[in-house]
């Protein structure tokens, strides 16, 4: 049986096409391997010239040209900047480093769609082969294009995160603030005390501390945290704290007034959530609910009423 299926869909024609469908991916990996392995020597090669120029005007020189390349590397490749951090986060879990880890997520997408096809080819023959072969095409275009949907869905998911929990975030900085700490042991401070329960928050905040530590500017740190969590009470936050960093304004007292701008924002939110439910709730209501209030109520009457018009006959 398994042979008389193989003999109907993989015709000379199929072979062909199948083969042809294995190199191309083949080809596409071999390419994307050597793209990253070439950039990142690229990389090297700037990093180490600008090693020579002076320890200063290097890191100046690395502070610069890193984000760059980093960027360019995915952009070339289709893949935004948030959406390469994310890559990065979720594929540095299974131990790969992070100059691998767009070539290890390439590549998985690609022996995802190429499996997803393979599949389909495999155990489900139908009688055309022409469309057991566009079904197969149709797996491998959603294998391929479903890793980049978790991706972008994880992103989303991150930035919410970040933002629900950075009111208390704030709240808890301005406590180190008000206890004599500065704003970059601050953030030091409350990322090691969130690590357990606010992760995606501990992240931002260490990562901001430590741009902070490196970078000549806070204000080019906190705008670069809120390009990555992309989020408009974040850019708020940030732009408050800017001006009262630059303006000379009580820190403590600016980082509360922002942590009470977000709770407000939250909550109008979730009365703008609330308010939309009656609307929403109509449709399950009249499909679901009042057919059985009908038959509650004027179920009686109506076997009542049939049992006279019976009885009167």
């Amino acid at each position: 049986m398994t042979y008389s299926i193989f003999g109907q869909v993989f015709a000379l024609g199929d072979w062909l096409a199948l083969f042809g469908m294995i190199s191309l991916f083949s080809g596409g990996l071999i390419m994307i391997a050597s793209g990253s392995m070439r950039m990142r020597d690229e990389q090297l090669t700037r990093r180490l010239a600008l090693a020579h120029a002076g320890a200063g005007a290097a890191a100046d020189g690395r502070q610069r040209k890193a984000p760059e390349d980093s960027g360019s590397s995915a952009a070339g490749m289709g893949v935004s900047e948030p959406e390469h951090r994310q890559i990065v986060r979720m594929v540095g879990s299974l131990g790969v480093p992070a100059d691998w880890a767009l070539s290890f997520f390439t590549a998985a997408r690609a022996a995802l769609a190429l499996g997803a096809g393979a599949i389909v080819m495999l155990y489900f023959a139908l009688e055309s082969q022409w469309i057991t072969m566009a079904i197969a095409a149709g797996a491998a275009i959603l294998g391929w294009f479903l890793p980049m949907k978790i991706v972008r869905r994880q992103l989303k998911r991150h930035a919410k995160s970040v933002g629900a929990g950075l009111p208390s975030g704030l709240e808890l900085i301005a406590i180190c603030v008000e206890a004599g700490l500065s704003l970059e042991n601050g953030l030091r401070r409350v990322a090691r005390e969130l690590k357990g329960t606010e992760q995606a928050l501990a992240d931002e905040l260490a990562l901001t501390w430590a741009e902070i530590t490196i970078l000549p500017s806070r204000d080019q740190a906190l705008a670069n945290m809120a390009e990555r969590v992309d989020l408009p009470s974040v850019r708020s936050v940030v732009g408050t704290l800017a001006q009262s960093m630059r303006y000379g304004s009580p820190l403590a007292q600016s980082l509360r007034n922002a942590a009470e701008e977000m709770r407000t924002e939250q909550l109008m939110a979730l009365e703008e959530r609330a308010n939309r439910l009656p609307a929403l709730m109509t449709v399950p209501v009249m499909l679901f609910i009042m057919p059985t209030i009908f038959l509650i109520v004027g179920g009686p009457a109506v076997l009542r009423l049939l049992d006279i018009f019976g009885s009167g006959n």
